[in-house]
């Protein structure tokens, strides 16, 4: 599960700190606050939110409420001390899951597996893209940042991807774009430059030509 944002509001530095090392020693990139003063400003950034009840000022319901108000498709996980069931049901109410404290840190990083995976599909991580195959969608650093390609950008990227560390000639392309009007091959090209300009591919490393052959989508980082 690595490579997704993680916003932690927690004011026990204690607590806080152990679970920005559990989260950090999974693969996940933490961001952690100790209060919801200035959480609405880095929250678009973020996949999920792990959210204290009982904080200075605004309580987690409230920053919450207004997370959600925001239009943001983003899981939150409250953990709090409060055990009675009226607690509960607000929070699940709010957000999406609810624990109390004290708890196991492996079974909250299970319960944000399993979220994770149900709320954003199975991803496969190519550097700072995020690649979801079955929905057929390409994401930059954050699961909230969804690359906005066009349909034939999106059949080659896939062709590549499907065929990710081959190289594919041009005639590989073009017998694959065979509906295209424009049967010139050097479309593939426009095309492609296209991709990484929006997947921040600029040194061609993701997606790279290969002199006199063709392209490669590389699954791997160049030495």
């Amino acid at each position: 599960m690595r490579g997704y944002n993680i916003l932690m509001v927690e004011d026990d530095v204690v607590i806080g700190d152990v679970m920005q090392k559990i989260l950090q020693r999974e693969g996940y990139n933490v961001c952690w606050k100790t209060d919801g003063s200035d959480v609405l400003h880095v929250i678009r950034e973020m996949d999920m939110v792990i959210m204290d009840v009982m904080l200075p000022g605004e309580d987690g319901y409230q920053l919450s409420k207004k997370i959600k108000h925001l239009g943001l498709n983003i899981p939150i996980i409250f953990l709090s001390a409060r055990s009675d069931m009226d607690s509960k049901l607000q929070g699940l109410t709010i957000g999406e899951d609810y624990m109390v404290k004290p708890f196991d840190p492996r079974e909250l990083l299970l319960r944000m597996k399993k979220m994770l995976e149900k709320h954003y599909g199975m991803f496969t991580q190519i550097q700072h893209v995020y690649i979801d195959a079955e929905r057929r969608r390409v994401f930059l650093m954050s699961m909230q940042h969804e690359v906005d390609l066009t349909a034939i950008e999106r059949k080659i990227f896939f062709y590549l991807y499907e065929n990710r560390d081959r190289i594919l000639t041009k005639e590989h392309f073009m017998a694959y774009l065979w509906q295209l009007e424009d049967r010139n091959p050097n479309i593939v090209n426009v095309h492609i430059k296209k991709i990484r300009a929006k997947i921040n591919d600029h040194a061609g490393e993701i997606i790279q030509n290969i002199y006199g052959e063709g392209y490669r989508l590389n699954t791997y980082r160049k030495p």
